[in-house]
C-alpha cells in the first residue's frame, strides 16, 4: 500500500469551487464531500482533517483531506502552477512538460537512470499481468525488442515512444483514448472507465461547477474558454519501485475561488490511474483547501478486498497528509 500511495502523491494540490455567483460556504463544501459537522473549526485551528469516501469499485481507494493555508487562493494557484509538490517531494526523480500536440523532444529526458539494466529487463520480459501496465500492442513491441536482443538504450527509446503515443491518443480522444491494460489473455483493465467513475462520484462538482465537470468527463470535446491546462511526465521512486506516469492538470477561476483537477491517465506500474479534485475556497485570513483523491489499483481486489481497501486508504491518507504538511510549509514561506 505504501508503494501505491507514495507514487500517487507526486502531484499538485488541486481545487474545487462553484460558479462565481454561487460559491458554497466552507460548511456546505465540507458537508457535501462527507466531512463531519465540526471539520471546519478543526481545519481553521490548523489541523489536517481527513475522511474516507465510498469507493466506486473494488479497485478504488478514496479519501478526502481538508486543511487551512494562510494565503489567498490566487497565490496558492500560482504555486500549484510551478509544480510545488514535485519540487517538495524527495521521491520525484525527474519530470518534464509536454507541449502542444507532443513531440519526441518532450520525452528526451526520460531515462531509467542508474537502474537501467534491471528496468530494461522488466520491460523486455513484458507479458499480460500486473507487473507492468501495458496494452497488448505495447507488450508486442517490447517482446519484439527482446527477440532482437535489444540493449537498455533501445528499451528506453521504446518507452519514450510509448509515452508519446499514450499522450497523443489521450489528448485527441480523452478518456476514450486510454488503451486498456492487459492482465491476462481474456482480461483487461480499463483505466479510462475507472477515471470516469471517479469523476461521476463528484456530485458536488456537477452541481456547483457543471462546465468544469463536463470538461473532466468529456475532454477534449468540452473545454470552457477560461479553462487552462498543462501536461507532463514524471519519473517517481515509490518505495524502491520506479514508475513513469503521464499527468493532465486543468484549472479554472470561479470568482475568488478556483476549480482545479489533476489526473494520472497513465502509469507504468504499481496502480492503474488517479483522479484528484479539490478546492481552494477563500475564508478569513486565508484559504480552505479540500482535496479528494480516488485511485484505481488492482492491489486491493480479491479475497479480503474490504480490509485491503481500508488499510490502503489509511496509509494513503497518512502519506498525503505528510506530504501536504511540507507543501503547506513551503507555500507559506
Amino acid at each position: 500500500m505504501t508503494r501505491i500511495t507514495a507514487s500517487m502523491t507526486a502531484l499538485l494540490v488541486w481545487t474545487l469551487a462553484s460558479p462565481a455567483n454561487a460559491v458554497p460556504t466552507a460548511e456546505e463544501l465540507l458537508h457535501a464531500i462527507g466531512f463531519s459537522a465540526d471539520a471546519k473549526q478543526q481545519v481553521l485551528d490548523g489541523k489536517f482533517v481527513s475522511t474516507s469516501l465510498e469507493p466506486t469499485s473494488e479497485r478504488e481507494l478514496a479519501m478526502a483531506l481538508a486543511f487551512f493555508v494562510s494565503e489567498p487562493p490566487a497565490e496558492l494557484i500560482e504555486e500549484a502552477k510551478k509544480n510545488l509538490v514535485a519540487a517538495t517531494d524527495p521521491d520525484t526523480i525527474s519530470h518534464g512538460a509536454i507541449s502542444g500536440s507532443g513531440k519526441p523532444e518532450d520525452f528526451a529526458a526520460v531515462s531509467f537512470g542508474s537502474d537501467a539494466k534491471k528496468q530494461a529487463k522488466t520491460f523486455l520480459a513484458a507479458g499480460p499481468g500486473e507487473d507492468l501496465n501495458l496494452s497488448t500492442a505495447e507488450i508486442g513491441a517490447f517482446r519484439a525488442l527482446a527477440k532482437q536482443g535489444a540493449d537498455e538504450q533501445a528499451v528506453e527509446d521504446q518507452l519514450r515512444k510509448l509515452l508519446l503515443a499514450r499522450f497523443q491518443t489521450y489528448r485527441a480522444s480523452g478518456l476514450d483514448g486510454i488503451a486498456a491494460y492487459a492482465r491476462s489473455d481474456d482480461k483487461q483493465i480499463d483505466a479510462g472507465a475507472d477515471i470516469r467513475r471517479a469523476v461521476e462520484a463528484a456530485g458536488h462538482l456537477k452541481a456547483n461547477a457543471p462546465n468544469f465537470y463536463a470538461a473532466l468527463l468529456n475532454y477534449p470535446r468540452s473545454r470552457p474558454a477560461e479553462l487552462e491546462e498543462d501536461f507532463g511526465w514524471t519519473h517517481y521512486m515509490a518505495h524502491g519501485t520506479p514508475v513513469f506516469l503521464l499527468s493532465h492538470r486543468i484549472w479554472m477561476p470561479e470568482g475568488d475561488a478556483w476549480v482545479m483537477a489533476s489526473r494520472q491517465f497513465y502509469v507504468t506500474a504499481s496502480y492503474n490511474a488517479v483522479q484528484i479534485v479539490a478546492g481552494f475556497l477563500p475564508v478569513k485570513n486565508g484559504t480552505l483547501v479540500v482535496y479528494v483523491n480516488r485511485t484505481s489499483t488492482d492491489q486491493v481486489t480479491g479475497f479480503g478486498g474490504s480490509g485491503k481497501r481500508a488499510m490502503g486508504t489509511k496509509v494513503m491518507t497518512s502519506q498525503i497528509e505528510s506530504l501536504f504538511e511540507k507543501v503547506k510549509a513551503a507555500a507559506e514561506k
